[in-house]
């Protein structure tokens, strides 16, 4: 009886640290985590280390924060000093 208590006290004991080492979570550089909480937004997440409640919590996006290049057919611009410029990028950040 003794050994029948032993082994679920240890089977519990796993089951807690395996749920706690699962929601410790780290951001990495120039990355943000959006968080729901019970499916509504809760916050977002910068850089570091965050701890999720377990079954509570989901990362509901993870969203890059490098800027991106897109390229796209040209295009004729006119600026305010009535000059045109071909422009075929776009700089955009997220």
């Amino acid at each position: 009886m003794e050994i029948l208590k032993l082994i679920i006290v240890i089977i519990v004991a796993l089951v807690v640290i395996a749920l706690l080492v699962t929601n410790i979570r780290i951001v990495p550089q120039a990355r943000a985590y959006v968080v729901e909480r019970l499916g509504a937004y809760y916050g977002t997440w910068q850089v570091g280390l965050h701890f999720k409640v377990p079954l509570i919590d989901k990362i509901a996006r993870k969203v890059s924060l490098k800027e991106k290049v897109i390229d796209f057919p040209p295009q004729p611009v006119i600026t305010k000093d009535k000059r045109f410029l071909v422009r075929n990028r776009f700089l955009c950040s997220g």
